[in-house]
């Protein structure tokens, strides 16, 4: 176990009803204006954002809303963000909704203190050093944002999509009613599953000890994901299933299932290229696709550990090390199709992927390899997984 430094600001308030509280806990925090952030149309359809500024007018507290964000959420609309923070100048910004609102409200949050180009900070050429406090009303158990430091959004004009991580960044509080994602279609829920067990499972294959902790509560996350996954496909009002995906979305992300490692996500640096040069494919699909591929590639480089996944939460228990480690990514990739989750880019709906130039987006033209601790991925490692793709 490495030295660390560990706290998280993020205070939870979760179980039914709790969204009704949101005027009283701003209120608590002495807020009289807010920004609130929301996506495209189904926090308004289902009746949340009338909950929300009931009782905000109830506790006299203003707003100002900023709509509209999509999946693999925007710069543009960030910069809008920022623009309606400057004249209204907001105490917090609220977010209502999953990861891409909640990105947004991050970057405008830091943005709002910036002189240069708020993107500046996804490109990794600016720092933050202060931010608008953050809260969040979750309505999809996926990224994890709510409690992470990080924040990627995409630059279309660019055909570029980033993430950088920040303290600054870590929401101030955040209310989960598993209640709230009853309504979730079973694509958008078998998304968010794929999401919090990619999280977990890009800290968990790093190096570690023999008795590493965090590696125990990675497996217990994942065997709980597995388990709650199949009963909200069956039933998509379980509600003691949702709560686990819920709190297990807050918890894979949060730093917990990585806690005294060094980690990296390689796989998502991979999928940030593929979605940023083709923005309809959504984050966890295109880490269903890259994830089995990336698996493979790096197993005779970490038979130990990848075994260790297939025993302890895949319960494959094959004699044959290497063979027992590659049907724990054989019953990972039956989990996905139980999901419904694309196998290669066709499913993707990309009829002509691009390989060369995924290659030289994730690379920066060759100028930068992603880190792995045995074999960092360089534009022949990565070719080599994106052409398996296909």
């Amino acid at each position: 176990m490495i030295d660390f430094n560990f706290q998280i600001k993020t205070k939870l308030f979760f179980g039914k009803k709790k969204e009704q509280l949101i005027g009283e806990i701003l209120s608590s925090k002495n807020a009289k204006k807010v920004v609130i952030i929301i996506g495209q149309s189904s926090v308004k359809k289902s009746g949340l954002l009338d909950i929300v500024l009931q009782s905000l007018d109830d506790h006299k507290i203003t707003y100002k809303l900023l709509e509209g964000v999509r999946p693999n959420p925007t710069v543009e609309l960030v910069y809008q963000g920022i623009e309606i923070a400057r004249e209204y100048e907001p105490d917090y910004l609220l977010a209502i909704g999953g990861g891409s609102v909640i990105d947004t409200a991050k970057l405008i949050s830091v943005g709002y203190y910036y002189n240069g180009d708020a993107f500046d900070f996804n490109r990794h050429i600016a720092k933050p050093n202060q931010a608008l406090p953050i809260g969040v009303i979750l309505t999809i158990s996926a990224s994890g944002s709510e409690m992470s430091t990080s924040c990627v959004i995409q630059n279309d004009a660019l055909s570029y999509k980033s993430g950088f991580n920040s303290e600054f960044v870590r929401p101030d509080f955040a209310i989960e009613n598993p209640e709230l994602t009853f309504s979730v279609n079973s694509t958008q829920t078998a998304y968010g599953i794929v999401d919090i067990m990619m999280h977990t499972l890009e800290r968990y294959l790093q190096p570690s000890t023999d008795n590493e902790i965090c590696d125990g509560f990675s497996e217990g996350l994942l065997k709980s994901v597995v388990k709650a996954g199949k009963a909200v496909m069956k039933n998509p009002r379980d509600y003691e299933s949702r709560a686990v995906l819920m709190l297990s979305s807050s918890l894979s992300h949060n730093g917990i299932t990585g806690i005294g490692k060094k980690t990296s996500m390689p796989v998502h640096q991979l999928e940030h290229a593929l979605s940023g040069l083709y923005p309809h494919v959504a984050h966890a699909a295109g880490l269903a696709v890259l994830f089995p591929a990336w698996a493979k590639y790096y197993l005779p480089y970490d038979i130990d550990k990848f075994d260790q996944l297939a025993r302890n939460v895949f319960d494959s228990h094959l004699k044959d090390k290497t063979e027992n480690a590659k049907n724990g990514i054989r019953l990972l990739e039956e989990y996905f199709r139980f999901l419904h989750m694309p196998e290669n880019y066709r499913d993707l709906q990309i009829e002509n992927v691009d390989i060369e130039q995924l290659v030289n987006k994730l690379t920066d033209d060759g100028t930068r390899v992603i880190d792995h601790h045995i074999k960092p991925i360089d534009q022949e490692v990565a070719h080599i997984i994106y052409k398996s793709c296909l």
